[in-house]
């Protein structure tokens, strides 16, 4: 009975331990920047405003939360009601990866699913955006 026991406790903490996601996080952004795209100065601003959890709140239309809104750039994020990242996960990085590789012009625009791992609820889409105000 006991060994029956210490293998339940070994499976529940190897399950715990896959549902975990490697440091870090590799998910490439989708970048969609274009001539309609935010200012880049914009959204490094934003971010560096960006405060609390990154929790999608809107229920209605487009399933989108604007986060924070400096000029030209609005920082979104999209998904179910109450999608959010996981206890512990920095949106900002996140998004500082899409400003960092989908600049062109002085503009910039795209998206990132993180990887499920990160997601609260791992069965609920979520991502984050850049977009113009």
């Amino acid at each position: 009975m006991f060994n029956l026991a210490f293998i339940a406790v070994a499976v529940v903490q190897a399950t715990l331990v896959l549902a975990q996601c490697s440091s870090p996080d590799l998910t490439p952004p989708v970048c969609q920047t274009s001539s309609a795209s935010p200012k880049v100065s914009d959204c490094q601003a934003a971010i560096e405003k960006l405060s609390g959890a990154c929790h999608q709140s809107n229920n209605i239309g487009s399933l989108c939360t604007s986060l924070v809104t400096v000029g030209t750039c609005k920082i979104d994020v999209c998904g179910f009601p109450g999608a959010q990242l996981a206890s512990g996960v920095n949106c900002g990085g996140y998004l500082q990866n899409i400003l960092n590789t989908c600049q062109s012009g002085g503009l910039v625009g795209g998206l990132l699913n993180p990887a499920t791992c990160n997601v609260a609820f791992h069965d609920s889409p979520y991502k984050l955006q850049f977009s113009h105000s």
